[in-house]
């Protein structure tokens, strides 16, 4: 068995509380391939594959049926395959046996249930599920719907050949078509997921938090950004990515991180039983040295070279304002210079409103959420030299708005405080925002 092996395992076995994370890897593992295009296609969707030349389950979600009888039978179809038939496999043995009796939640962007019907209580969807409905008129107003029981009708009909309009789902309050609550702008967060989830971060982030991540690429940023930003802002968290091919650790944690780069049931395997199966692990690294004295002082007299008016203040993590950033209405960020371009994600809560100061003399907002009907972006990216304040919009009824930022790994720990009285000349018009989210420098 190898070090890196033994670490995790003492991970797992020390930690006061293991955070699950998965994406599409782990459904694919499971047997359920979005993006294929293969025979279970076919068996899944029967004739509507060449009816719609439809290329894979990915687009039979999207497509634009051009009748609600097709569209549902494609939904009915899957969620009978997927849902009603699943049976929990391996995977879910060898997580349950990891997980054990620590205190757990499960964060995941799947929208196939297979965590809730594997009888995982603590589970955070945040794309929703195929298993549940929304009105279409009034997604917001009229709540979610369990669709479990009309979808296997649905499809019960459908083989029999007995569909009609009036079995498809509506809206018990308005009578609208339903559509199914999963990523859309008018998908509606699960309130008691999203709670429970937001109390477990809260109770565990400064503890002994085990982040053990399940096929999420590089790319997918939606849960990986924050769960390893989260690592970064803590100093006893630890990080396990389990991802065929592409293992991605960023460098500022690499110190509490193991990789593998391998099947996510090879790697349960190992870290159940201990077998070495010559897997590709890698990590713990050697954290990159900190920028020495003379290092720093040359950096801050070029940064004052280029913002003569800005000051510095150092002494504290960049981690506490730009890799994992909580706000409420009552305590939003105060106005601070990015040092290097950084990217911001909407991660839950509420939508977040975004000030930008440019130095070239611009301002501009921008709302991070997922709401498109309000022009909202679930993220961007903003240029080095830009100040920047988050308000939370209070909007979803969260209490609270959480977002994430990107760092360099080589961060120094700086944060630049720009001064109100230059920036309201700069921006005379926004003198408003500026006074109430500037420091007083």
């Amino acid at each position: 068995m190898t070090k890196s092996i033994q670490i995790a395992q003492k991970w797992i076995q020390d930690a006061d509380a293991i955070l699950v994370t998965a994406s599409n890897g782990f459904s694919i593992s499971e047997g359920l391939n979005l993006f294929a295009n293969d025979q279970k296609l076919r068996d899944v969707l029967g004739d509507l594959t060449d009816k719609y030349q439809i290329p894979n389950l990915l687009t039979a979600f999207g497509y634009d049926y051009p009748n609600d009888l097709d569209k549902w039978r494609a939904y009915a179809r899957v969620a009978e395959y997927y849902s009603h038939d699943y049976q929990p496999g391996k995977l879910m043995d060898y997580l349950a046996k990891i997980i054990d009796d620590k205190p757990y939640y499960i964060w995941t962007s799947n929208t196939d249930h297979h965590f809730a019907l594997s009888n995982f209580k603590n589970v955070f969807e945040i794309e929703g599920n195929w298993l549940n409905g929304i009105c279409s008129a009034h997604p917001k107003e009229h709540g979610v719907v369990d669709l479990t029981d009309q979808l296997h009708d649905i499809y019960l009909k459908d083989q029999q050949g007995t569909l009609t309009a009036d079995d498809l789902p509506k809206c018990d309050e308005c009578g609208e078509p339903l559509a199914l609550n999963v990523a859309s702008e008018n998908l509606q967060i699960d309130q008691t997921q999203l709670e429970g989830f937001s109390d477990f971060v809260q109770k565990y982030q400064e503890k002994n938090l085990l982040i053990l991540e399940l096929g999420i690429g590089p790319n997918n940023q939606l849960i990986k950004g924050p769960s390893t930003q989260l690592v970064a802002a803590t100093n006893k968290s630890h990080y396990i990515t389990i991802n065929k091919g592409e293992v991605s650790i960023p460098e500022i944690i690499g110190e509490r991180s193991i990789g593998f780069s391998s099947s996510i049931e090879d790697a349960f395997e190992e870290l159940t039983t201990g077998k070495d199966l010559g897997l590709k692990v890698t990590g713990p690294v050697k954290p990159q040295a900190e920028l020495s004295p003379d290092e720093q002082k040359e950096q801050l007299e070029f940064l004052k070279q280029i913002f003569p008016s800005y000051m510095i203040e150092r002494g504290v993590r960049p981690s506490e304002l730009s890799i994992y950033l909580t706000i409420d209405p009552k305590h939003m960020s105060h106005l601070h210079l990015l040092k290097e371009g950084q990217a911001w994600m909407y991660s839950l809560g509420n939508s977040a409103l975004v000030h930008c100061f440019t130095r070239d003399g611009k301002y501009y907002q921008v709302q991070l959420g997922l709401d498109k009907s309000k022009k909202q972006v679930h993220g961007f990216y903003i240029e080095a030299g830009t100040a920047v304040a988050f308000e939370d919009l209070n909007d979803n009824g969260a209490g609270f708005s959480q977002l994430s930022g990107s760092i360099p790994s080589n961060s120094s720990g700086e944060i630049l405080l720009p001064q109100k009285s230059a920036l309201i000349e700069m921006f005379p018009s926004q003198a408003e925002v500026i006074n109430r989210l500037a420091a007083d420098a």
